[in-house]
Parts: C-alpha cells; sequence; structure tokens
C-alpha cells in the first residue's frame, strides 16, 4: 500500500488577490456555556465591572477576530435584537425554543457591541429573514 502525502506550496511572491479581513471572524451563539458562563458571567471572579471573563476576552484578543456575528445559530430563530437593549432590569425573559431554556436577556445587543469593542472586532448583527419582517431589519441601521 502506497502512503501519499498531500503538499501544498505557497509563493508568497504572487497575489492573486486581496484577501478579505472579514475573513478572520467568528460568531456568539447561545449554546451551552459561550455566552453565559462564558463571554459573559457577571458572578466570576474573573469578570470585569460589565460581568465580562477577562480571561476570555484576552484569549479572543490573541485570536485576532476581525469581526463577529450575534446572535449565531439556532439562536436567532427566536431572538428579537431589541430584547437586549436597553436598561437590563427592564428586558424581557422569554422562552426559548432552540436550546429549551429562559432567555434573560442579561447579554444582548448592547453587550454584543460592547464585547466586540473590548476585542477590538467590528460588530455583525444577524437578522431573522425566515421569521422576522424587514422592519425589524431596518431598524439595525
Amino acid at each position: 500500500m502506497t502512503t501519499l502525502k498531500a503538499q501544498v506550496y505557497l509563493d508568497t511572491n504572487r497575489t492573486i488577490a486581496p484577501i478579505s479581513p472579514l475573513l478572520f471572524g467568528g460568531f456568539a451563539e447561545h449554546m451551552g456555556r459561550c455566552v453565559y458562563e462564558g463571554i459573559y458571567d457577571p458572578k466570576s471572579p474573573l469578570a470585569d465591572e460589565r460581568g465580562f471573563r477577562t480571561d476570555v476576552l484576552e484569549a479572543l484578543r490573541d485570536q485576532a477576530y476581525t469581526v463577529i456575528r450575534y446572535p449565531g445559530g439556532n439562536f436567532l430563530s427566536g431572538y428579537n435584537w431589541l430584547d437586549g437593549v436597553g436598561p437590563k432590569n427592564q428586558r424581557p425573559h422569554r422562552r426559548e425554543l432552540a436550546w429549551q431554556s429562559i432567555e434573560t436577556n442579561q447579554f444582548g445587543t448592547n453587550e454584543f457591541m460592547e464585547f466586540c469593542a473590548a476585542i477590538n472586532a467590528a460588530p455583525m448583527l444577524s437578522v431573522k429573514m425566515g421569521t422576522g419582517d424587514i422592519q425589524s431589519a431596518a431598524a439595525l441601521v
């Protein structure tokens, strides 16, 4: 049996096209502990005054993301970005169907924008195209 190995050659002296910095992005999903207890955990001894985990912020800065999409994944199907703005004690709690939980909206649109600034990444806000409407999407601008 022959064991051939693939080889890749990079010609750093030849440019085909510029690479968009948006290629080096990620997304934040309310799955598991990504957001709550991951990015945002006000009860953690590692949390800053905003509730962001400083160790997580440092690790994400080291990754050098250029853009972060929010919300990512299945969470978007039930998320209304307006639920995540304004004073936290006035935000609605909603049944979250994708993860079968209650979403408190303590990490929402406002916190996402602060989070992006903290890791030096541009925010990319997602909109619901299947169950949302154009007015809700346009209001993000």
